[in-house]
């Protein structure tokens, strides 16, 4: 029992100390300090889908962007495309959506989401011109 309570103590230690010393907005620069790393990509994508789930579409672009220029082959590729469009649309930087767009269709022509990255550029250069 005194080493589950132990276990606790510690674990809302370590919890206390992350709280107080390290910021959120801090980990994306983490990553870009250590890009060389095995986790680096990883840990990018899952930091930008972090800003992404809250709406953040600003700094999820950001590192969307770091992520794919960082990480040009990384397997998670196409859907980070995806994710870069949609936070550029928030953002309503239209050429950046447009050219995440376009590279999904040049770099996967037979990714598993063509067909409504198609149609969505199509609604883009309607709206917004080519």
């Amino acid at each position: 029992m005194i080493k589950y309570v132990l276990i606790v103590l510690a674990l809302a230690g370590g919890c206390h100390y992350v709280s107080r010393h390290f910021k959120f907005d801090d980990s994306l620069e983490f990553v870009k300090r250590h890009k060389d790393a095995s986790w680096a990509p990883r840990a990018n994508y899952t930091i930008a889908l972090i800003y992404h789930h809250r709406e953040n579409y600003p700094k999820s672009q950001a590192a969307f962007t770091q992520l794919l220029t960082d990480y040009p082959t990384w397997q998670f590729m196409p859907k980070s495309l995806v994710y870069l469009y949609e936070a550029a649309e928030y953002n309503q930087d239209w050429e950046t959506a447009k050219s995440a767009l376009s590279r999904y269709i040049e770099e996967y022509p037979d990714g598993p989401d063509i067909a409504l990255v198609r149609k969505r550029l199509e609604l883009l250069k309607y709206h917004h011109g080519p």
